[in-house]
């Protein structure tokens, strides 16, 4: 369970968000710690659930971007961890299962939790301690009860049912969990993701491709984390798919070759240029075309973004292959010009759509891609409409004509 940081915006969603973001993290970090048969799950049994052959780890997190925090006996994160993994020891098999607290927080000088950062440390002491304040809690709120207290005034309400639930445990089921918890205290924080997986990253990839490697890996992983909150994605997220990736991305940095990347950049994007939905208008563009542009045209300026992040000399590439798409749009296009003074607006419209069509299922089979390495015939589609919202293309004959006119418009309009 990650809990919400404090902060004085106390109706803000921002700390639960990234507390919740924190989980994806962690568990790529995880995948990325040299498991070879490891996998992951999040938000199955606990925040976070890893396997590695017969090994099994729940892992649950408490996050916070306050690295002053502390955690304790009394801490309500505590129990309500130790209520999970009861639960969970009920009605499963523990005896391959290590149970981990993640948290950013320090413990308190002496604290009974110090055992459990040492695999091979005795638990007595910090049983002993957990029994005690669970009686505790429990004997204040009966106290309370019999002072005649409303229960809204009881004492210790935050954990009440949790102590409860450790005082139900028996002494040897507590003892059974105890011995296979590990905590983790001054775990990084979300504010550190990148800077922790580089450290990780660099075992095995070049220094110099890290920084951006790691931002395309985590827009990667976002992907992957949300098709499986969805349901979209039914299996577990692996490391060997992990390695595959970082293997792929890091190659392609390091050579700066054309890598495949429409995800990194997609979500700071500036909406897509009025005169694409214009220039589809003025050829009553069907609903099938329609469908098909805002993630073709999204996905190729990603793309764009993402080798221009990496390597500043692919714009000027990229420019050249935008004159070689112009080139080549315009010998279809010339055509149609030549002829449409003959034609009514109904045909002029119709070729506009073949144009369309063209640059969709015909273009990418005619045209060179932009590296010999980068095949995806989606940048040359996409790359078209970007075109399109510029001006540089168009479907109608007239598309320049109307473009203008409707510039004219807007601007009487705004007068």
């Amino acid at each position: 369970m990650v809990e919400p940081m404090t902060s004085p915006k106390t109706h803000s969603a921002a700390p639960s968000a990234l507390g919740y973001y924190y989980q994806a993290v962690y568990a790529l970090r995880l995948l990325l710690s040299g498991h070879d048969d490891a996998s992951v799950s999040i938000e199955s049994w606990d925040d976070v659930f890893f396997e590695a052959g017969a090994r099994r780890e729940l892992h649950q997190l408490k996050h916070s971007l306050d690295k002053t925090k502390q955690i304790g006996i009394k801490s309500r994160g505590v129990w309500r961890t130790l209520t999970i993994w009861l639960d969970f020891a009920t009605v499963h098999d523990i005896s391959q299962t290590s149970f981990v607290l993640a948290t950013v927080a320090s413990f308190p000088a002496g604290s009974p939790l110090e055992c459990l950062t040492d695999d091979s440390a005795d638990r007595s002491s910090l049983l002993d301690a957990l029994l005690a304040e669970a009686e505790r809690v429990r004997d204040d709120r009966l106290k309370a009860q019999q002072l005649g207290k409303p229960e809204a005034k009881w004492p210790h309400a935050d954990r009440a049912a949790d102590c409860e639930r450790y005082l139900l445990a028996t002494p040897g089921d507590r003892e059974a969990l105890l011995k296979r918890v590990k905590m983790c205290p001054g775990t990084f924080n979300i504010a550190d993701a990148k800077l922790e997986l580089g450290k990780l990253l660099a075992n095995t990839v070049p220094k110099s491709v890290i920084p951006e490697l790691t931002t395309q890996l985590l827009a990667w992983w976002d992907r992957q984390v949300v098709e499986t909150l969805t349901g979209e994605r039914k299996e577990a997220l692996l490391a060997e798919e992990v390695r595959g990736e970082v293997t792929t991305r890091a190659a392609a940095l390091h050579d700066k070759g054309f890598f495949e990347d429409t995800e990194t950049y997609l979500e700071t994007l500036p909406p897509i240029a009025a005169a694409v939905t214009h220039q589809l208008d003025f050829i009553d563009a069907t609903t099938s075309q329609r469908k098909r542009v805002p993630s073709l045209e999204a996905a190729a300026r990603a793309q764009r973004a993402a080798w221009m992040k990496a390597d500043v000399v692919k714009t000027q590439a990229i420019r050249e292959y935008d004159r070689l798409l112009v080139r080549e749009w315009s010998y279809h296009f010339d055509e149609a010009a030549d002829e449409c003074k003959k034609w009514g607006d109904e045909k002029k419209k119709s070729s506009g759509r073949d144009l369309l069509n063209w640059s969709h299922f015909d273009a990418h089979l005619q045209i060179r891609s932009i590296d010999k390495k980068y095949d995806n015939p989606d940048f040359i589609r996409g790359s078209y409409l970007y075109l399109s919202g510029q001006g540089s293309v168009g479907w109608h004959p007239e598309y320049e004509n109307l473009l203008k006119e409707l510039e004219k418009k807007t601007k009487g309009k705004k007068k």
